[in-house]
């Protein structure tokens, strides 16, 4: 668990993950965020969850590289894993009846 399957450049310091965690997915809404650590010497560093897909059990995250732990992160490879991703966390945001929500 915890495996990365996809990893997107988006920009030189932007990659978007793509993790198989099924509990997380399963559970995750709007709003809610996953802590993970990369290795056991690694710090807990928070994460917004960007999306899930509840079927295939992943979980995206969008991550930029200005601390130590994200640096880290951009030298991981599609299926590298890490050592723990905790959540769904925080309170979720409820929008009402609408289907797809824009933040910007």
């Amino acid at each position: 668990m915890n495996e990365i399957k996809e990893i997107r450049v988006l920009t030189q310091n932007v990659r978007e993950y793509k993790v198989y965690n099924p509990d997380v997915a399963k559970h995750a809404m709007p709003g809610q965020f996953i802590i993970l650590r990369i290795d056991e010497k690694g710090e807990r560093v928070p994460f917004t969850i960007c999306d899930t897909d509840k079927e295939e059990g992943i979980v995206t995250l969008l991550v930029q590289a200005v601390g130590y732990t994200t640096h880290c992160m951009q030298k991981m490879n599609v299926g590298d894993s890490f050592l723990d991703f905790v959540g769904p966390l925080g309170n979720a945001t409820h929008f009402g009846d609408a289907k797809r929500v824009l933040l910007v």
